[in-house]
């Protein structure tokens, strides 16, 4: 079944372009020419739409100021969202990234680039999906640990280990962000997976089939995560330690202006945004406190 976008551009001539474009690769796209249609086929078919590329500048009202009304309503949350514009200055950036939109195309877009970006939001909001479905389905496997220490290689066994941790904490949908450590640790640690090669992985749409590859080479099947679990009164700590050289991780703290152009690398600066991250020497080991109190005061 082929994937449903949502393309939002009052430009109608370049809107038919990228549609009949997008169409030629399989995709289903939905098309509007201004905010209200696009709140009505929202409205009606919300579930069937995994990304939405929407345009800064629409009459009436602005693209950005659509995306933070719809990112304030649950049933649309999980729609990734694609900003096209033609601004491309930090400001700009920075604000789209604070509305919601974690990709971003300036106008004309490349078409080789737009396939790139929107398989990659597709690969988030699949993944997503998929963790957060696991997460309703599980149960509180670490309901009586207090301490723990774990190891696993690959990164289905990483996401196993998240949602029962997340099933730990106050916010489980939100704690599940502690799968991008995991996954980092496995991809870019273990299997030395440099930056621009998931890059490339992501564009030919093989990333699964490459980090399969890397996961057999002899060098690489010894290789394991550790992640210490403690469940104190106030928090629980979770360190994640991977068996590769570590990385320059100051510039993935935060999602800056250059990577939102990027169709991978806001896994951490995502994390770190709702729980700050504290890495530890050269960057192969993270601190990551999750509160669990209960701070609501009563009268």
């Amino acid at each position: 079944m082929p994937h449903t976008l949502l393309l939002v551009d009052d430009d109608i001539t370049f809107s038919t372009v990228v549609k009949t474009s997008l169409e030629k690769e399989g995709y289903h796209v939905l098309s509007a020419y201004h905010v209200n249609e696009a709140r009505h086929i929202l409205d009606q078919r919300a579930k069937e739409i995994q990304v939405m590329l929407l345009d800064w500048s629409m009459p009436d009202i602005s693209g950005i100021d659509f995306l933070k009304t719809i990112k304030q309503e649950k049933s649309y949350e999980d729609i990734q969202v694609i900003m096209q514009t033609v601004f491309s200055d930090s400001e700009n950036i920075q604000q789209g990234i604070e509305a919601g939109a974690f990709f971003y195309l300036v106008k004309p877009v490349k078409r080789e680039l737009l396939c790139s970006t929107i398989k990659a939001a597709i690969l988030g909001y699949e993944r997503k999906k998929d963790l957060l479905k696991k997460l309703d389905e599980s149960e509180r496997a670490f309901k009586f640990l207090t301490e723990g220490i774990f190891h696993f290689r690959t990164l289905s066994e990483g996401d196993y280990l998240a949602i029962r941790i997340a099933n730990e904490c106050p916010n489980p949908q939100e704690a599940i962000l502690i799968s991008e450590l995991f996954t980092n640790a496995v991809e870019h640690g273990n299997l030395n997976l440099t930056y621009d090669e998931k890059t490339k992985l992501i564009t030919d749409n093989h990333l699964s089939k490459g980090v399969e590859h890397r996961l057999s080479f002899r060098e690489n099947r010894e290789k394991y995560v550790q992640v210490t679990f403690r469940k104190q009164p106030d928090r629980i700590v979770i360190i994640v330690e991977d068996m590769g050289y570590g990385f320059d991780f100051e510039k993935f703290l935060h999602l800056d202006d250059s990577r939102a152009f990027h169709n991978h690398g806001r896994g951490i600066a995502l994390l770190n945004s709702v729980y700050p991250l504290k890495y530890i020497g050269r960057g192969n080991k993270v601190m990551v406190e999750i509160p669990v109190l209960n701070t609501v005061m009563y009268n």
